[in-house]
């Protein structure tokens, strides 16, 4: 009673999603990272995922991932947003590189320098004329099929420049809509303008994060934590879904093939279907994910790209699952459609898929039933592993009869009943057989009467009206008029002596299911004890296992087999090939999760079938898996093949449409290729040929990888196809051209003309010898004096350029260093300088680039002297920063005062500088010194540079520093005490990371501030 009440839900549970199978890959699933940002499928039938890593490419088994760092026909790292336009470009908008355009024609990078408001592109969308949207982080530009980039102007009252896009789409006539980050950011290009769509007014303040339009020409907008707003003829009705729609934004909107619409959300996804909305709750990967992406494929599996848990894929089960809890022992048919199923829970009736309860339900509730049987006339044969032992149940009248022990049955434990004659029954027990007559008398049948094992675990009247009863060790016994007659073992030839199932095919004959394999027994007259025509079929012929629980047939003459593995079909060709002793093995194929049967496999005593629409039930451990051959069939799409890559002597190069021409001498190619179908992919098979090399097309088998040695010379193609799961061969071949060059010995008349060339060099050799020596001596050694002064000359060259860049000091160590050049140094008492040029950004704003170069250059090449003749080591510039520091790389006693003196000086420069210059500039200095770490880092391009809490405080000194002043710390003025310098009085100023510090400015020869103290104090805290 309780297991009927906890698993009564789960019948009802036929929702929407349970017809789909979830599949996820993410960082431990091979996939680069766990971020998605989109996702897409192009024309050559691959899944392109793009990710912060760059774009991913997948088969369905493979990930290959692709970026500039890997290949060099790719100028961006990450990849946003993936099209793939009319003409068959590619176009990914990265995240802060540009847009990529990847095109036979030729690949091109689109940035700012061509006219894009920003480089990080968020949606790219194609319209009916072929102009690319492109919408970036910084306002919105379509590119023109002739590659002219536009701007497309807004409506007054609102803003181009600076807007975010989210979405960019195009409708079913053309119009272009565009979604924005900012509030009520919704637009519609009309007459060559974007204007907000007044409509949306009314829902007061909203944000638009998707938008899409039906076949129905009805447009679904997601107004943030508004929910869902559906707009049909320009009216706009927000929805109540009663669903996490309502509160949760959506970001993706898709309407699949069927027209059942999906949602994804920053917290999982949900589906409009037939009035509907239904939220998934099922794979925790998906439930909770912020869905960025949702597409469906050729196939019409359902792709999602997320932000935490890589992509997922929804696919049409080929099984309906019903998880019950319980284990299905057998299930059957009765003439008005019902289906019946005994569990270890009682007995459960199906009407068009749904459960109903009625009498016998009701009268079970709790019993093990290990065996139904449906017959003609509508009643049911019940068979309980406990009393009531063996029940008739009749549906027409409502009434239910049994037998027990208490009625004279031979044992309580019933495994089967069959129908052998009206009103007559025979019932296999554990303890023997017994046979029910019409008039109510019972005759049992044990060892006594001939049946030596009485464990029963099949019964079958063939169509010679012969019984047959299947034994748990002891093979089969033939009755007829009730008594035993004949007994077939595996000696007889059968497989084993455990017999799960017996029954026979359209053309009469026997298949016997046992513990040792399955056997096919020619019909012939079983009511004679003759000899019969067995061959049986096991593991080692290609059925995986030897334990074959059932065999089934259906519409199609196929084979379906349950065993210990799962359920697994064989097609009607191969196994006639096989029992007509035409092959030796046959191809089985096993079903699992990906095909949605995610269950524990069924159970070996479990009686299935084929229903009166040619559905398969199969009774499983922990439900009823369902089978449908007619939609199943439907769903199949001829799969794509991809040749992708040569392997010449381990040199990769990708695949072409050109001749591929391989060197003479060619010792190995490995041809990679791969198959596109997402409907189990790791089950495709590939069948290949190598013309003028390969006698035929190969067997097929499922590597995506094959290998040729020593190749003829000549002219060749290599054709391969896909065939997938379901069996369906790809339309065409895909062709890779080859041609393996000879060597000189293996072309036609090489020996003729090798004779006359030896010939005509056996006349000239000796006579010209000795001066061919001698001239090639002569040039060899003007060439050797060539070679060493160019390397001379190239040695100087570089030792100039090091030391342009680095400290003499630490060029010379460089030099001697071999292996990993980077070291670091530590240095006790070190001053550092950084000064800055005061609102460089608004003084550059107003000249070109060339301009502020040629002012900063003129500038710093003053600094640069007058470092070198004070004994200061220039550590670099950053933009209009200059960094300066004395004590290194060797130290200086004198590095403070020296500082102040090159910091003084470098206000003279800057007044001699601004004599004569067109760009004028000040600036601000700040000093600190203590103790740093100096180096070199890198390993090609080399940096001399230093580290510490000292360089942090003296760029903290720069930033305090009043314009044209000179601000120092305590500590170097405690380190200048005694010294010529003056310093004003303390000024405390608050110092990011360091809190308020007492700093002081160096009194130097320069024209007063007329600024207060009071004023410079708060400009100082300000620029802290």
């Amino acid at each position: 009673m309780i297991a009927f009440f906890l698993i009564l839900p789960c019948f009802s549970q036929n929702g929407f999603f349970d017809n789909y199978v979830y599949q996820s890959w993410n960082a431990f699933g091979t996939l680069s990272g766990t971020t998605a940002n989109d996702i897409y499928q192009t024309n050559d039938g691959y899944i392109n995922i793009g990710t912060y890593e760059g774009l991913v490419r997948f088969d369905g088994v493979a990930f290959t991932s692709i970026n500039r760092s890997l290949d060099s026909d790719y100028s961006i790292v990450s990849v946003r947003v993936i099209i793939q336009d009319s003409r068959g470009d590619i176009w990914l908008g990265s995240n802060d590189e540009g847009l990529q355009k990847i095109s036979k024609s030729g690949n091109k990078l689109y940035t700012l320098a061509d006219g894009l408001p920003n480089n990080s592109i968020r949606a790219l969308c194609e319209d009916k004329s072929g102009n690319i949207w492109i919408g970036t982080a910084g306002g919105v530009v379509y590119l023109t099929p002739d590659g002219k980039l536009l701007s497309p102007q807004f409506a007054p009252g609102t803003t181009a420049s600076g807007v975010i896009a989210s979405h960019i789409f195009c409708d079913n006539v053309g119009r272009i809509w565009l979604t924005i980050s900012n509030e009520n950011g919704f637009f519609l290009f009309t007459n060559g303008v974007f204007r907000p769509l007044l409509e949306f007014e009314k829902f007061g303040r909203y944000f638009a994060t998707a938008i899409f339009q039906d076949k129905d020409n009805v447009f679904w907008i997601g107004l943030g934590d508004k929910g869902i707003c559906r707009m049909e003829n320009g009216v706009a009705t927000n929805i109540t879904t009663n669903t996490f729609l309502d509160n949760i934004p959506t970001c993706a909107i898709l309407q699949d093939k069927n027209g059942d619409i999906w949602f994804g959300t920053e917290k999982g996804i949900a589906v409009y279907s037939k009035g509907e909305f239904i939220e998934y709750k099922g794979s925790a990967e998906l439930i909770g994910s912020n869905i960025n992406r949702i597409i469906q494929d050729r196939e019409d599996n359902i792709w999602f790209a997320t932000d935490r848990n890589g992509i997922g894929k929804m696919t049409h089960g080929k099984f309906k699952l019903s998880r019950l809890g319980i284990t299905v022992n057998a299930i059957d048919e009765t003439p008005d459609g019902k289906v019946w199923a005994g569990t270890d829970s009682g007995v459960f009736c199906y009407v068009d898929d749904e459960l109903e309860t009625n009498e016998l339900t009701e009268y079970t509730k709790g019993l093990r039933v290990r065996h139904v049987q449906a017959l003609e006339d509508g009643k049911l044969l019940i068979s309980c592993y406990t009393k009531p032992g063996q029940i008739l149940y009749d549906g027409k009248t409502k009434t239910i009869k049994n037998w027990s022990t208490d009625n004279g049955l031979v044992g309580d434990k019933v495994r089967v009943a069959v129908q052998t004659a009206k009103d007559e029954y025979y019932v296999g027990t554990t303890t023997g057989l017994s046979i029910i007559h019409a008039d109510g008398t019972i005759n049992n049948i044990r060892q006594a009467e001939g049946l030596e094992t009485e464990y029963v675990m099949a019964i079958y009247k063939d169509t010679h009206g012969v019984v047959w009863v299947g034994t748990d060790g002891g093979g089969i016994f033939l009755l007829k008029d009730e008594e035993v007659f004949s007994h077939i073992t595996s000696a007889y030839g059968i497989a084993g002596n455990v017999i799960f199932k017996i029954n026979q095919d359209k053309d009469n004959n026997y298949w016997i299911c046992t513990g040792s394999g399955v056997t096919r027994i020619l019909d012939f007259d079983s009511t004679k004890n003759t000899r019969f025509n067995a061959i049986s079929l096991n593991s080692e012929n290609g059925l995986g296992t030897n334990s074959v629980f059932q065999i089934l047939f259906d519409a199609n003459g196929d084979a379906w087999i349950t065993n210990n593995h799962g359920i697994a079909s064989i097609a009607k060709n191969e196994l006639e090939a096989f029992v007509e002793e035409k092959t030796k093995a046959v191809n089985t194929k096993y079903y699992s999760k990906n095909d949605g049967l995610d269950s524990d496999g069924p159970t070996s005593t479990a009686r299935s079938i084929i229903d009166s629409k040619g559905r398969l039930w199969f009774t499983m451990v922990d439900g009823i898996a369902i089978y449908d051959p007619l939609r199943t069939n439907e769903a199949n799409v001829t799969p794509l093949i991809q040749i992708e890559s040569i392997l010449v002597d381990n040199v990769e190069y990708k695949a072409t449409d050109d001749m591929f021409v391989l060197k003479p001498g060619t010792k190995r190619i490995d041809i990679k290729f791969t198959g596109l179908s997402f409907d189990a992919p790791e089950r495709i098979m590939f069948s290949h040929m190598l013309t003028n090399f390969d006698v035929g097309f190969s067997t097929p088998d499922m590597n995506r990888v094959v290998s040729y040695t020593n190749i003829t010379p000549g002219k060749h193609s290599f054709e391969v196809y896909a065939i997938n799961a379901a069996g369906i061969q790809s339309d065409n071949d895909e062709v890779m051209f080859l041609w393996q060059k000879p060597y000189l010995y293996q072309r036609a008349g090489f020996w003729v003309v090798l004779i006359i060339v030896l010939v005509g060099s056996a006349f000239g050799y000796f006579r010209h010898r000795e001066k061919k020596i001698k001239e090639e001596n002569i040039r060899l050694e003007s060439l050797v004096k060539l070679r060493t002064a160019d390397l001379e000359k190239e040695k100087i060259k570089s030792d100039n350029l090091l030391r342009s860049i680095l400290p003499d000091k630490i060029a010379d160590k460089l030099k001697e260093t071999t292996g990993n050049k980077s070291f670091g140094e530590y240095f006790e008492n070190v001053t550092l300088l950084f000064s800055d040029i005061v609102g460089f950004t608004t003084i550059s704003s107003g000249h070109t680039a060339k301009e502020i170069v040629h002012a900063l250059n003129q500038l710093f090449t003053l600094f640069d002297e007058r470092a070198k003749s004070m004994g200061v080591e220039k550590i670099k510039t950053i933009g209009d920063a200059y960094m300066a520091a004395c004590g290194v790389p060797e130290a200086n006693e004198r590095h403070a005062e020296i500082m102040i003196e090159f910091a003084m000086g470098m206000y003279k420069d800057l007044a001699k500088y601004n004599e004569t210059a067109d760009i004028k500039f000040n600036i601000r200095i700040g000093l600190n010194n203590g103790p740093v770490t100096a180096g070199v880092i890198g390993t090609h391009k080399f940096i001399y540079d230093v580290w510490g809490d000292t360089v942090n405080v003296a760029s903290r000194m720069e930033s305090a520093a009043n314009p044209g002043a000179i601000r120092i710390t305590e500590n170097l003025k405690e380190e200048l005490k005694g010294t010529r310098f003056k310093f004003t009085e303390p000024i405390e100023c608050k110092i990011k990371g360091k809190g308020m510090m007492k700093t002081f400015e160096v009194i130097q020869d320069m024209p007063e501030t007329t600024e207060t103290p009071e004023k410079q104090e708060e400009k100082t805290n300000e620029n802290a």
